[in-house]
């Protein structure tokens, strides 16, 4: 079973199960808030079934840490536990523990309401750098980071699913509940908009921002809401709320310029890009620098982002195909068919690499 930490903010919530002064509590609370309790549901609630299963997997003796190594262990051992992982998928406790679906955010999910369950108060927690993107389209989709914490004196105790560590405090920032549910509430919305269920997938936003007024990727995901709906002035402000919160964030400032771009401002999309740290930026931003420097007749510099973005992320066709382009115009043929063949290796039916060999009379090699 693949076991990635980093996932695409997509989640199925559901409070079934729950006592029902639990369930009141929760809705209560969002009431409190201006909030719809239709559209936040607690994704670490504790029902009887995750209780028994905590008691079960959770063993006896050595210390809270031994504990919670033990569950995190058994939740990893098939002869215990069956769990087929969906890398879009991402469930709450009770449905990771019935279905035995989703991905690494479902066993963080499982693994907070099993620890609470047995009185151990895990919590959730962001890890630097905790945002990334993933490429859809033209735009890039904000993600993140998202771990198990058990406070350790000065240090936290990390349960990420790939091993468990301890950490210094410093480095790590803790989420209370309600910011925990706005992750999931925004994995909804992304969830909505991928189908193009725009006006719920903003309702959805709307309701994470009372939730998490300085959750600043769920203002870059209203400002992707926005654009798709046509509403320009609304997108730029979103994405302005957002880079208020996090100045530098490259996911952010590269869906900014690609809608720049797309309305030929392109002195204020290659502005955005500038501002982007690129040490924390993905490939699909860096390669939006080159493109920018690309337009700007910057051949060389515009080669070097793009390469910079194949070192970052060896297994996408995208720089290699950058690259062809660039090189093909510029009359470098055969760094241009290289390229063109690499990226057909790493995608074999892509369209554009085979075009580019047919123009060019290369192939994909053996």
């Amino acid at each position: 079973m693949k076991r990635s930490a980093r996932f695409l903010l997509i989640a199925m919530l559901a409070t079934a199960g729950l006592p029902s002064w639990a369930a009141d509590s929760w809705s209560v609370a969002l009431r409190k808030r201006g909030i719809d309790p239709d559209l936040v549901e607690n994704p670490i609630a504790i029902t009887p079934e995750i209780k028994a299963a905590a008691e079960a997997l959770s063993g006896r003796g050595g210390g809270t840490v031994e504990e919670l190594k033990r569950i995190q262990s058994a939740l990893f051992d098939t002869t215990r536990f069956t769990f087929d992982y969906e890398s879009e998928l991402t469930t709450t406790a009770s449905e990771a523990l019935s279905t035995g679906r989703g991905n690494c955010v479902s066993f963080t999910n499982l693994f907070i309401a099993m620890a609470r369950s047995r009185g151990l108060r895990v919590k959730a927690g962001y890890i630097e750098p905790r945002a990334i993107g993933e490429r859809r389209g033209d735009l890039v989709y904000i993600m993140t980071h998202v771990v198990a914490v058990y406070p350790l004196n000065d240090r936290y105790v990390v349960f990420d699913f790939y091993k468990t560590r301890e950490d210094l405090a410093q480095h790590i920032r803790l989420l209370d509940d309600f910011e925990l549910a706005a992750l999931y509430v925004n994995n909804l919305a992304v969830q909505a908009l991928s189908v193009s269920d725009y006006a719920l997938a903003e309702a959805r936003l709307r309701a994470v921002l009372k939730l998490a007024p300085e959750f600043a990727a769920a203002y870059g995901n209203l400002g992707v809401i926005l654009r798709r709906r046509g509403d320009i002035p609304g997108a730029i402000d979103a994405y302005r709320s957002a880079l208020a919160l996090e100045p530098r964030d490259p996911s952010i400032l590269g869906n900014l310029a690609t809608l720049y771009t797309g309305l030929g401002r392109e002195r204020e999309a290659k502005a955005a890009l500038t501002l982007a740290d690129l040490r924390l930026a993905t490939p699909y931003t860096i390669l939006a620098r080159g493109d920018l420097e690309a337009a700007d007749g910057r051949i060389e510099e515009a080669l070097r982002y793009y390469r910079r973005a194949a070192r970052l992320d060896p297994k996408i066709p995208d720089p290699h195909l950058s690259i062809a382009r660039l090189t093909r115009s510029a009359g470098r043929l055969d760094e241009a068919r290289r390229e063109a063949e690499r990226a057909l290796k790493l995608d074999p039916d892509n369209p554009e690499a085979k075009a580019i060999l047919a123009e060019l009379g290369g192939g994909a090699g053996p």
